[in-house]
């Protein structure tokens, strides 16, 4: 359960929490939500992710109460881990805060702080292998030489191409 607020028209949502997580944990649950996606995408035909925003100038905003309310949620999409081959992630893997607690008798991070965390092995050598899509395979520093992303990032903003 995450804290929020929502907006009386239901057309904001505010995360009423700063996330606190351990990086290499996050980093897999992200690429393994990826790659679960990118699946759902390729088996579902009607599949699709949402747009944000989502309503166009000219339509009208839907309804928060009328049309989303009452509606129930699917299914979450997660990455099916193998008991054995995931072993070291497989029973707190996809929990709302993973090892805030004592497993299999060891105190793995400080509390729900996250400020100090210590994970065998086993563990991140499986949490590498769940995030390997999201890394880089460029680990020459020169290859970003001629990209300058403040000019990319103002450039995006302003909707507007880079010659050269």
């Amino acid at each position: 359960e995450v804290p929020v607020i929502y907006h009386i028209t239901g057309a904001m949502t505010f995360v009423n929490e700063v996330p606190k997580v351990i990086p290499p944990v996050y980093h897999a649950q992200w690429a393994s939500m990826g790659l679960s996606m990118r699946r759902k995408k390729r088996d579902r035909r009607h599949f699709k992710r949402m747009r944000f925003p989502p309503f166009d100038d000219e339509e009208p905003p839907l309804d928060y109460g009328d049309n989303i309310l009452d509606t129930e949620p699917l299914e979450a999409i997660q990455m099916d881990l193998d008991e054995e081959e995931d072993a070291p992630v497989f029973d707190w893997f996809y929990d709302h805060k993973p090892l805030t607690k004592k497993y299999k008798g060891v105190q793995y991070v400080n509390g729900s702080s996250y400020k100090s965390w210590q994970l065998d092995l086993g563990m991140m050598s499986t949490l590498y292998r769940i995030g390997r899509n999201l890394l880089s395979d460029f680990i020459d520093n020169n290859y970003f030489y001629l990209f300058e992303p403040k000019a990319f990032f103002t450039a995006k903003a302003m909707n507007m191409a880079i010659p050269g």
